[in-house]
């Protein structure tokens, strides 16, 4: 009788026999998009999709947002080579943010990447992380932004817009940022290292994009705004690779902290110059309404492409010099040209014919099912520096 195999999100499990399969299939135990392999098939393959355990799924399972997410992750994650994700694994990363927190928790947070602070291998959690402070600085701006609003509002003062502009582009993407910083459970970067990558990062970001866009001007205009993301994510790239050279920073976690801070700060800047574009044009309103926008979509964007990208490199230096060989590798290329894919989409028409956003935030989910998958396997790679079995 064969020995079948299947993966939740605790790791790959089995042996069982093709009836007990079955039957954690018709009892809904085991997703119908839940990646299964027996001797003779020739890779990892949905359940769904194998006509040995046809019929055996539930006929009539609602759908539900875990099977939404298992059905894209049984796509995304095999095309760009990262973990597979399952609802379990997005619920678990916002478990603490609901809960108390004091300041001293807050402070131990930015603690972090001094000698004294950073963790030998062997003491760094391997579980998946539960980051909250993130929240806390998004409300912590959201009301001060609301402050500033309703003085502007009754007062009408223009001294208070410089204010509104900075606090509106930087508080989205800082706090998307600062999720992923959370989550580098090494903490090995230092708060000083993660706001020099957001500030001088975000602007050699922008710096190297505009370079590279004056050298392929033509192309551009014919391309038109989907050139972006030809262009954007190799400079932002690029900035991370000149501000991370330290052999310290060696963890794929590292990469994904630093290219989320990198990608924040080229999504504040960027936003706080089309605020300034719109209040010159359009007037106090115009500006709210583009950073009310930028502000929402802000985490499904820069952030967290430059996470994938940066992270996905990250996994294949492992700490070693960067090499332009590095980029040849598929564990590099198959992220980097999902995040430049969907960021030229983003540009495109295309998602604004969606209602209610609903192109934008699909183009989003991807982005962070792909992130998610990349941090579960940087957990792996954690487990295993530490001779811990990646499936614990």
């Amino acid at each position: 009788m064969s020995s079948w195999y299947y993966f939740t999100h605790d790791g790959r499990q089995g042996p069982v026999d093709l009836d007990a399969l079955r039957a954690l299939l018709t009892q809904g135990r085991v997703a119908a998009t839940t990646m299964v392999w027996t001797a003779g098939m020739p890779d990892w393959t949905p359940a769904n999709q194998v006509p040995e355990l046809a019929g055996a799924q539930p006929p009539s399972a609602p759908l539900t947002p875990g099977h939404v997410i298992a059905r894209m992750s049984s796509k995304v994650n095999v095309l760009t080579g990262t973990e597979r994700v399952d609802a379990g694994d997005v619920g678990g990363l916002f478990s603490e943010v609901l809960k108390k927190h004091d300041e001293e928790e807050l402070e131990r947070v930015f603690a972090a990447g001094l000698r004294a602070t950073t963790p030998a291998i062997a003491d760094i959690p391997n579980s998946p992380p539960s980051p909250w402070v993130y929240s806390r600085v998004l409300v912590f701006f959201g009301v001060t932004f609301l402050v500033l609003y309703l003085t502007w509002r009754q007062y009408e003062n223009i001294n208070l817009l410089p204010g509104l502009i900075l606090i509106g582009s930087f508080a989205f993407p800082l706090a998307a940022a600062l999720f992923f910083y959370e989550c580098n459970v090494t903490r090995n970067v230092s708060l000083f290292m993660f706001a020099k990558s957001f500030v001088w990062g975000g602007v050699l970001g922008i710096a190297l994009s505009l370079a590279l866009f004056e050298l392929i001007d033509a192309i551009g205009s014919i391309v038109g705004p989907p050139i972006a993301g030809l262009i954007e994510e190799p400079g932002k790239l690029a900035a991370v690779i000149l501000l991370a050279r330290a052999a310290r920073y060696r963890w794929t976690l590292n990469g994904m902290c630093l290219g989320a801070a990198v990608g924040a700060g080229f999504a504040a800047f960027e936003s706080a110059g089309y605020a300034l574009q719109f209040l010159l044009e359009e007037g106090a309103d115009g500006m709210m309404s583009v950073i009310g926008l930028r502000g929402i979509l802000a985490p499904f964007g820069h952030v967290v492409w430059t996470a994938i990208t940066a992270g996905a490199l990250w996994r294949v230096r492992q700490g070693r010099p960067f090499d332009f060989d590095m980029l040849k590798d598929r564990r590099f290329l198959a992220p980097m040209i999902a995040a430049m894919a969907i960021h030229a989409i983003w540009n495109s028409p295309l998602p604004a014919h969606v209602p209610f956003m609903g192109g934008y935030i699909a183009l989003g989910a991807i982005s962070w099912i792909i992130a998610v998958g990349m941090m579960l396997g940087a957990l792996k790679e954690v487990r295993e520096a530490q001779g811990t079995p990646s499936d614990a």
